[in-house]
C-alpha cells in the first residue's frame, strides 16, 4: 500500500510540476482528472495494466479518479502537491493544484515515464483549455463513454477499454495485452477475497 502510495504522489507531482513548467499555469483539478486518466487508460491500451490502479466514475466532463477527488479537501492525504481552492466563474469550488515536493523516477517503468512525458508534450500548451481535455477524453477514453452511457456518474470498469468482450474469447485468440490484463484482474480478485 506505502508504494501504490508513492507512486501516485509521485504521478500527482509529476503532471503539477511538468504542467506549471511547460505553460507556466498551475494545474486545474480537471486537468490533472484528465492527465490520470490518459495516463491510466493508455497504459492500459498498450501495456495491459493500470500503472496507478485508481478507481474512476464516468462523470459529465470525463472520468475522474475517486480516491483524488475525494481527498482534495484532505491536505494530510497528499504528500507531492497542494489542492488549493480558487473561485470559479460557476460559484461552484475550484481547485489548482500546486507541486511541493521532489518528484522520485525510481517509483515508474521507463515506459510509464515515456507515456506520462508524452502527455505533457500533448496537452501542456497555452491553448489547451480544461474543456479541451475533456473533450479530449470524451473521444479516447472508450470505457467512460459506454460507462457514462450506461449510466453517468458510476464506477468504470477498466475491461470496458478494450474493443471487444475480452472474457469471452478463448486464451489462445487474446492478444499479450488483453490476456495480461485478464491475468492481473483475476489475481487481483483472488488478493481481494484473500484480504476478507
Amino acid at each position: 500500500m506505502t508504494y501504490r502510495k508513492e507512486r501516485i504522489d509521485n504521478t500527482l507531482l509529476f503532471f503539477a510540476q511538468n504542467h506549471y513548467n511547460k505553460t507556466k499555469k498551475y494545474l486545474s483539478q480537471t486537468f490533472l482528472y484528465k492527465y490520470l486518466a490518459f495516463f491510466e487508460f493508455r497504459y492500459l491500451k498498450s501495456a495491459g495494466d493500470m500503472p496507478l490502479e485508481l478507481t474512476y466514475k464516468a462523470m459529465e466532463r470525463g472520468p475522474v479518479p475517486m480516491e483524488i477527488y475525494g481527498n482534495r479537501d484532505n491536505p494530510e492525504y497528499f504528500s507531492k502537491i497542494i489542492f488549493e481552492p480558487v473561485p470559479t466563474k460557476s460559484g461552484k469550488p475550484g481547485y489548482i493544484v500546486k507541486p511541493n515536493g521532489k518528484f522520485d523516477p525510481d517509483y515508474f517503468a521507463q515506459a510509464e515515464l515515456d507515456e506520462m512525458n508524452n502527455l505533457i508534450d500533448i496537452f501542456a500548451q497555452q491553448w489547451v483549455t480544461a474543456t479541451e481535455m475533456s473533450e479530449a477524453s470524451h473521444q479516447a477514453i472508450k470505457s467512460w463513454k459506454k460507462t457514462y452511457t450506461r449510466q453517468p456518474n458510476a464506477e468504470i470498469d477498466p475491461i470496458d477499454e478494450f474493443d471487444r468482450d475480452i472474457t469471452s474469447v478463448p486464451e489462445e485468440a487474446l492478444q499479450t495485452v488483453e490476456l495480461k490484463y485478464l491475468m492481473r484482474r483475476k489475481s487481483s480478485a483472488q488478493t481481494a477475497m484473500h484480504v476478507v
